[in-house]
């Protein structure tokens, strides 16, 4: 890892480094009521405010968790959602499908490590891994998905009595790993405790009429949009937890994540690269089942900042129970709508980000200029 990584920012391409603070935010957010919440401090590009020009959407039905033309079968299936490991170097090597994501939800366990909750619905690979455990705070993550399938690799007693629960009520279908070798199996070419992957196809085929149809928890752009107003032009975020990952906006990709001094791939060799990038300002509280694990608060408010097509548009998200969607409001009042395409959502704590990327990373994606 870099000496000095992000307290020593080098000079964006083609632009000054400025010290600001998110347009509005601070106001935004006392006027609805959220004074919990500390305004992070942020490195930005520009402190221009732009209002992108965006092409026109085509009228029809649209997936949930896209906002791309779908048909009516697509519509009726539920999403198959599954906890992916990123705790070390074992997870990076075995890593595989996760590119093919519709939405990945970026979570904090513990000791400032992350996982991920992919959710996989209109593009459902025939294998998935590597699997890891249920956490408490899936069962919230989870809950506005419109009764999806959880596909993980188990739970200590307490956090698998709650997963049940929330089972019995008709929120989530339950897939744990019981080494039948059916729907997760091991592969011997790969290192424990990432050794252990799903087939999510399988998964769905059998498991679809226990659940319901997916329901995305985020608004896109419709055909009777407005134009995205608000945004500052921004090169992209850098996050910091056990490790520090950046994502890097490539004009002609979207945002690259880079992760380990590399860009992050999976085995096969497909680059992580999403059209919207979501940080959602979240607190974390110790968890009451395992006093190592923290679980992120995920209803109530607090500030969130929405990256699409190089400009970043800040404000606050919102959502009052757990089946309700998060509602994204920008400085500006209107709702933040997603541009059509994948999504990645940072569940990140305050503090933990600033939207600058040092020039070495930005080489990695966009390539060393001269």
């Amino acid at each position: 890892m870099r000496a000095g990584w992000i307290w020593r920012m080098s000079a964006m391409v083609g632009v000054s480094v400025t010290l600001v603070s998110c347009a509005g935010g601070n106001d935004a957010l006392a006027e609805s009521g959220a004074s919990d919440y500390s305004q992070p401090t942020v490195l930005s590009s520009t402190t221009t405010v732009t209002t992108t020009v965006l092409a026109e959407i085509e009228v029809g039905l649209k997936a949930p968790f896209t906002g791309l033309p779908s048909d009516e079968h697509l519509l009726d299936q539920p999403a198959v959602v599954v906890k992916i490991g990123n705790n070390d170097d074992r997870s990076l090597e075995s890593l595989i499908g996760i590119d093919r994501a519709d939405l990945v939800i970026e979570e904090r366990i513990e000791d400032r490590a992350t996982r991920f909750a992919a959710v996989f619905h209109s593009d459902v690979p025939e294998v998935v891994g590597p699997i890891r455990s249920g956490r408490t705070t899936d069962i919230n993550i989870l809950a506005n998905l419109g009764t999806p399938i959880f596909a993980f690799s188990g739970a200590n007693i307490g956090v698998l009595g709650q997963l049940r629960e929330s089972a019995s009520r008709g929120d989530i279908v339950l897939v744990a790993n019981d080494d039948s070798g059916i729907y997760q199996f091991r592969d011997a070419d790969y290192r424990n405790p990432a050794d252990l992957f799903a087939y999510p196809q399988l998964i769905r085929e059998d498991f679809a009429a226990q659940a319901g149809a997916a329901v995305g928890p985020f608004q896109f752009r419709s055909d009777g949009s407005r134009d995205r107003s608000g945004g500052v032009a921004e090169v992209g975020v850098t996050v910091v937890g056990r490790d520090v990952v950046s994502f890097v906006f490539d004009p002609s990709r979207g945002y690259v994540r880079v992760q380990d001094d590399a860009v992050h791939s999976t085995r096969d060799g497909h680059d992580i690269v999403v059209t919207n990038l979501i940080v959602m300002e979240t607190e974390y509280q110790p968890s009451l089942i395992d006093a190592q694990s923290v679980d992120a608060v995920t209803l109530g408010k607090g500030f969130v900042h929405v990256l699409i097509g190089g400009q970043r548009v800040a404000g606050i998200w919102h959502r009052d129970a757990v089946t309700d969607l998060y509602t994204l409001t920008g400085d500006d009042g209107s709702v933040i709508e997603l541009e059509p395409g994948k999504t990645w959502l940072i569940l990140a704590l305050a503090d933990s980000y600033e939207f600058a990327v040092d020039d070495e990373t930005q080489g990695l994606v966009l390539g060393n200029p001269g």
